[in-house]
């Protein structure tokens, strides 16, 4: 039975951001940024991150990854990146596959329980970062539009249950520069670890240049 304290005098407060979204191209920089973290573990399913000599994992199923974040804190990481998410769930669709013998998610199981599978393990892995004591980085893939600039691979299904939650989504560019993009909190650099405490504000940049001109 839940027993409710008395009320108390709200203080907000603004905590660091627990999930981190970082997206980019290929070759941006997003596993550099993310190794500067504090204490990283890899979960490298494109084997960058284990290639560069980053403490990694390379998990081959679903339950490696369930077990990888259950295990982490109390083996020193402090952070667990997923690298990439779209690389995670392709592994996670291909176990799908395999178990049912099927081609696509849709004739895997009846009534498409395929598609209910592979979503039910998406979701309880990025539920179970979000209740970890761990700070989580997703990294995304991004390819370049002319039109729209940088877009997401991930499907967007995806990247809404991981920006449910996020606290902050980053831009990186082929300069290997990081702008923020979202962010929960109007945080200040020194409230932030690294790298989040050197990250451009591009509505702050332009504030401080408009104050420059008197504007």
């Amino acid at each position: 039975m839940i027993k409710l304290s008395k009320f108390q005098e709200v203080k907000l407060q603004k905590p660091a951001p627990k999930g981190i979204a970082v997206y980019g191209e290929p070759m941006a920089g997003k596993t550099t940024f993310a190794g500067k973290s504090d204490k990283p573990l890899f979960l490298s399913f494109d084997r960058n991150a284990k290639n560069a000599g980053y403490n990694a994992i390379i998990p081959e199923t679903y339950q490696d990854v369930v077990d990888i974040i259950e295990q982490a804190p109390d083996a020193g990481y402090r952070t667990i990146v997923i690298d990439t998410a779209e690389d995670m769930a392709n592994m996670m669709e291909l176990e799908v596959l395999d178990n049912h013998k099927a081609k696509s998610l849709k004739e895997a199981g009846d009534y498409g329980a395929g598609f209910g599978e592979f979503n039910k393990m998406f979701s309880t892995v990025i539920s179970s970062l979000s209740k970890s004591p761990l700070t989580v980085y997703y990294l995304l893939r991004a390819n370049n539009d002319e039109e729209e600039g940088l877009v997401i691979v991930l499907k967007p299904k995806l990247f809404n249950i991981i920006g449910g939650y996020s606290d902050a989504l980053v831009e990186i560019n082929n300069k290997h520069e990081a702008k923020w993009k979202k962010k929960r909190y109007d945080w200040e650099d020194s409230e932030l670890p690294v790298p989040l405490n050197n990250i451009v504000d591009p509505e702050k940049a332009k504030a401080a240049k408009l104050a420059e001109l008197g504007l």
